[in-house]
């Protein structure tokens, strides 16, 4: 949940890729072990912050530029980047604190249980390959009914759960090159590809009917 968020990026340097879970206030200063105190940090910028709030860090970093002998902090940042720091921070705790995001992320992924870091690095390119998938945040999807239980019923992702779903379809034979096409139209139009074949086949009967009429 943590390490997909800000496109996946540090969100101290804005650059590289996110792989560290940093505790924005430090546990050393009272700063609590749970997800909405953490953000996604690569492993240099969370070993360079070593132990200081964001705030604190972006104001050792601007005395260290303005007195570099002193050393305030053991290397530089742009200012351009560091002054971006606490508005960053801000708004990938936003991020990471919506609802309907962590809800998404628990219902998908809640149950993951990883003995070794890698597990862990193996789960998360499985789902930022699953987001690559959908043509929009799946938790911003309507709901396909309220919930009975605690599961996600988004349509986007989980419109199978549609009470008017028709499971039993004959199934349909298509070419490798059309089925890419139809998911890729899909995608474009920002529909669950359900969705798109009902509104085919809707159209394709209201085509019927008037033919009929005729």
């Amino acid at each position: 949940m943590v390490l997909t968020a800000h496109r996946g990026i540090c969100v101290y340097c804005g650059r590289s890729r996110a792989t560290t879970l940093d505790h924005e206030r430090p546990v050393a200063e009272r700063g609590a072990d749970i997800w909405w105190n953490f953000v996604p940090a690569c492993d240099g910028c969370n070993r360079w912050k070593n132990g200081r709030t964001a705030r604190n860090w972006v104001r050792d970093m601007d005395l260290h530029h303005r007195y570099p002998k002193v050393g305030f902090t053991s290397r530089a940042m742009r200012p351009e980047v560091y002054v971006g720091i606490p508005r960053r921070v801000e708004r990938v705790q936003g991020e990471i604190a919506d609802i309907d995001r962590r809800d998404w992320f628990r219902h998908h992924y809640g149950r993951e249980t990883h003995r070794v870091k890698a597990g862990m690095f193996e789960a998360l390119e499985r789902c930022k390959t699953e987001l690559k998938g959908y043509p929009y945040h799946p938790w911003t999807a309507p709901k396909v009914r309220e919930a009975d239980a605690d599961t996600c019923v988004r349509r986007v992702c989980c419109g199978w759960k549609d009470r008017q779903a028709w499971f039993s379809a004959p199934t349909m034979i298509l070419a490798e090159e059309d089925r890419t096409a139809f998911l890729r139209a899909a995608y474009r139009a920002k529909l669950y590809p359900g969705d798109l074949l009902g509104e085919l086949v809707r159209k394709h009967l209201a085509d019927l009917n008037d033919s009929i009429a005729e």
